[in-house]
């Protein structure tokens, strides 16, 4: 993952295919961090920026937005 990717949570990759709401967020900042987070996260939606952890985290790709 790369700053500028646009991600969602891996568990919730079957929502986003049956069209339900998700979490989106954009990548920050990459690094290392407390708790083996990695990546700083912006979600839409949320004020504060959280520090995550890129193995939860899926790239909102062509896998995802086309049929």
């Amino acid at each position: 993952m790369k700053i500028g990717d646009l991600v969602t949570y891996c568990f919730q990759r079957p929502r986003w295919r049956n069209g339900e709401s998700v979490h989106v967020g954009l990548i920050i900042e990459t690094g290392n961090y407390t708790g083996n987070c990695d990546v700083k996260v912006k979600w839409s939606g949320y004020s504060e920026i959280t520090t995550e952890r890129a193995l939860h985290l899926s790239i909102i790709d062509d896998s995802l937005t086309s049929s």
